[in-house]
């Protein structure tokens, strides 16, 4: 006992420091811990996994009734650092993809994604459902990124995986999968993209934005142009990328569940005048599907669903 009442905290072990060193080098491979392997091993091996999910009633009952059975929660989390990202902001007006921003969005995404999917598979499960996502600045500095999901693993007793009809991963909630199976629909994959474009103003825009006034303007309103252009564009990269992903996995329509864009405004300072740039941040994440792909289960469901055509490749 210490002179101030506290004790002191226990020293690890060897075995723990050894322990804690395989799980560091498992999770900078991309992996999981060991801990948590063993874990999901044993309720892949439970004829009777006893589990925990985010699921609410309605989706549990849609889920049992539709032959899907939940099996455990799992997770995926990554927090990134961004590398060294010099000078953004350029001397050029336009805009332009500013991949030492973006990359490290996608790169989290990934790995929390990889990391959720592979809990999935130790747990001896067919797919995911009713994943929630966070995503944000870790630590309250705007130089790192962190993504952390949960979801509920599910056995596909209809489908199992490996035949006709894999669930797969997929954002959507209980209710919407059990839609989409009654529409004789596969889930192929969770497909998403991040990018920030860096959006430099023509002399005009660049003088409004130093005018007196609200925002500048001066005494009247107008719009930055540059800005919206940019919005277009940040939307056409994400739009794209995500296309690319969900015809790469076999899919024909998607399904987003999240499209969020942010604007961010940055000044410097050169030759006597103030510099106007602006960062438009886009998130998209949605569900790669194929109609038709198989029987309805588990019976036919005639509602319309709102949906991506992917058949037209170039729009």
């Amino acid at each position: 006992m210490s002179p101030f009442g506290r004790n002191k905290p226990a020293q690890p072990t060897d075995e723990e420091r050894r322990a804690a060193e395989v799980d560091l080098e498992r999770i900078r491979q991309g992996g999981i811990p060991l801990g948590a392997e063993e874990r999901l091993k044993r309720v892949a091996n439970a004829s009777t996994p006893f589990f925990t999910s985010d699921l609410s009633a309605k989706e549990y009952a849609l889920a049992q009734a539709g032959s899907l059975q939940p099996v455990a929660q799992v997770m995926g989390s990554s927090v990134v650092k961004h590398g060294w990202q010099g000078q953004q902001f350029g001397t050029s007006w336009g805009h332009a993809e500013v991949r030492s921003l973006s990359d490290p969005w996608n790169m989290a995404r990934t790995r929390a994604f990889n990391r959720l999917r592979e809990e999935a598979r130790l747990a001896g499960a067919d797919g995911v459902i009713g994943i929630e996502i966070s995503a944000g600045s870790a630590f309250d500095g705007a130089d790192t990124v962190e993504f952390v999901v949960f979801g509920t693993a599910v056995r596909d007793h209809a489908f199992p995986a490996g035949k006709e009809g894999e669930l797969a991963m997929c954002g959507l909630s209980g209710q919407d999968v059990d839609k989409l199976r009654r529409l004789g629909a596969q889930v192929c994959e969770l497909v998403g993209y991040t990018t920030v474009i860096s959006v430099a103003l023509q002399p005009g825009s660049n003088y409004l934005m130093n005018s007196s006034g609200f925002f500048g303007g001066g005494s009247r309103n107008a719009e930055i142009t540059e800005v919206v252009q940019g919005v277009y564009e940040a939307r056409r990269m994400v739009m794209s990328e995500v296309r690319r992903q969900a015809s790469f996995a076999g899919a024909d329509h998607l399904v987003v569940s999240t499209l969020e864009h942010s604007i961010a405004h940055r000044e410097y300072e050169a030759g006597g005048t103030t510099h106007h740039y602006f960062y438009v941040t886009m998130h998209m994440l949605g569900t790669a599907i194929r109609m038709g792909a198989r029987k309805p289960h588990p019976a036919p469901l005639r509602s319309p669903l709102v949906s991506i055509n992917l058949g037209d490749q170039d729009s």
